[in-house]
């Protein structure tokens, strides 16, 4: 299956606007109600953005090769390893909650 650069390129951007309207309305919905407006989940979103921020900037500057795959594939695994830790706080919670 083939997907064509400017396919990908446009998911990318839908991609970004709705991770960057989510983060506004979860910071407006916590500023409202008082709650702490940074905690884990606020910070995978934004690695996740500046991962697909950088994915955009790639599109209209040639980087190398390695930068690319450096900074990308850094980003990643830092975004996967925030997600574990917010699944492994999310099973603690659930076991505490049980006992």
């Amino acid at each position: 299956m083939y997907f064509s650069p400017i396919f990908l390129q446009t998911c990318l951007y839908i991609v970004a606007i709705i991770l960057i309207l989510f983060m506004v309305g979860i910071t407006i919905y916590k500023f409202k109600h008082n709650m702490k407006l940074w905690d884990k989940s606020m910070t995978l979103a934004s690695i996740v953005l500046l991962n697909a921020i950088y994915s955009i900037l790639t599109y209209f500057f040639n980087f190398p090769y390695e930068l690319n795959a450096v900074v990308t594939g850094g980003l990643t695994l830092v975004a996967f390893g925030y997600l574990i830790v917010i699944v492994w706080d999310m099973i603690k919670q659930k076991k505490s909650s049980h006992n």
